[in-house]
């Protein structure tokens, strides 16, 4: 019976593919390939820059029945420093990448489009290879499967804030001009990136045609970790079974066009104790009037691994001929703590021709991060300690807060191929 489904099916999707037509009888056309991709060419360098940090310093009565305090050598331990980083006064910077497009017709009509991207800096030298993907397309919607977004992103990062309006450097990508507070790698989803994004590991998608302006999508992703090494996913080790789903709608009233829609995401804990779900949605809204263009996103993240947050992205846009404004503002903020990440960037953009723009950014980034400090425990007499003190002993607990704000000027040329 098993057997009999798999061929069932399989015959279904031959079908589908070929439309009934044996493709000998036809004289079809090769798939053929081309190449496109872009250079951007960087200069910056920052304005302003202050970075500082501050301890404090909380007594913790672990069933000793007293709290001890620093004994006169606590001066050894900062209660306040500036650790500011001293940089160039100018840095260059470079994005590139070589896009490599296999596209077919088959005699049924359905598109097939493949894809390669390859990084164009040194510095992704452990992993050249971007997104990579194959689509097939046609009246049923699209199917996709390899190592790309998945459909929330597909589908809204055209109404999301910064992502819809901003002509010059990317809010989420481009603000490490100004250092950034967080001690948290993993919570640059959760403060600073406003897509719902799990990076280019393996999933495969199906998007609907629009029909009377809706359109939706579903993704199903194996393993919930930016890898694409094709091994099986280990539940008892990784985040699996990932949904992705998608539900949008974009039209026009007179001559103002509106659109805007909703994502989420939820994937399987690993099989460990105290290991839970992840769960994030996003909404987001673009209105086009003339010129100008304004959008804004809304996501919320429940992820123990990297705390529950929430992130407001928001821009507006105005084009006159060649030349395009834009202002863009996110701010994240990590429930729990007073973990926080604000930026804006007010950008200029001007054609020069076909492909090729110069832009010009000012960039202002306010970080902060607040939270028991590594090595941040100490016995009474301020001595640092190894690990937590049984039960029975008093000790000091570290805690510490650090705040960095800036302000950076950028521009550069980008040439789209």
């Amino acid at each position: 019976m098993k057997n009999q489904l798999l061929a069932g099916t399989a015959f279904a999707a031959a079908t589908m593919l070929a439309g009934g037509a044996l493709a000998a009888d036809k004289k079809m056309m090769k798939p053929s390939i081309s190449v496109n991709g872009y250079y951007e060419g960087v200069v910056g360098g920052l304005l302003s820059d202050s970075q500082e940090t501050k301890y404090s310093y909380k007594g913790v009565d672990n069933g000793s029945g007293s709290i001890p305090a620093f004994a006169d050598n606590a001066a050894a331990v900062p209660t306040k420093m500036d650790n500011k980083v001293d940089t160039s006064a100018l840095d260059t910077r470079t994005d590139a990448e070589v896009h490599f497009n296999g596209r077919a017709t088959l005699d049924s009509g359905v598109k097939i489009h493949t894809r390669w991207e390859l990084e164009g800096q040194n510095h992704h030298n452990t992993d050249p290879i971007d997104e990579y993907f194959l689509s097939v397309s046609g009246s049923f919607g699209q199917v996709i499967i390899g190592g790309t977004e998945g459909a929330a992103v597909k589908m809204l990062t055209g109404f999301s804030g910064s992502w819809a309006t901003g002509v010059g450097e990317s809010l989420s990508f481009d603000d490490s001009w100004v250092p950034t507070a967080s001690v948290h790698p993993d919570n640059f989803e959760t403060l600073r990136h406003s897509r719902l994004s799990t990076g280019d590991g393996e999933k495969i998608s199906y998007i609907s045609p629009k029909l009377g302006g809706f359109q939706v999508g579903v993704t199903y992703e194996p393993r919930f970790a930016n890898n694409d090494d094709n091994n099986r996913v280990n539940a008892e080790a990784d985040r699996h079974d990932a949904l992705h789903g998608a539900a949008s709608y974009s039209g026009k009233f007179g001559e103002v066009g509106f659109g805007g829609g909703f994502g989420m995401i939820t994937a399987q804990a690993a099989n460990t104790d105290g290991a839970q779900d992840y769960k994030a949605w996003i909404g987001a809204a673009r209105l086009d009037f003339g010129p100008a263009r304004i959008a804004a996103a809304y996501k919320r993240t429940s992820d123990p691994k990297t705390m529950r947050g929430q992130l407001v992205d928001i821009g507006v846009r105005y084009t006159v001929g060649a030349n395009s404004f834009s202002l863009t503002g996110m701010q994240g903020k990590i429930k729990a703590t007073d973990e926080s990440h604000t930026k804006v960037i007010a950008s200029y953009a001007r054609g020069l021709g076909p492909g090729v723009k110069v832009h010009a950014n000012i960039i202002w980034n306010k970080s902060q991060n607040d939270g028991m400090m590594e090595g941040g425990q100490y016995d009474g007499d301020g001595a640092a300690l190894d690990a937590t003190p049984a039960n029975g002993t008093a000790y000091i607990q570290q805690y510490g807060e650090t705040k960095n704000s800036g302000m950076a000027l950028v521009t550069g040329i980008r040439v789209s191929f």
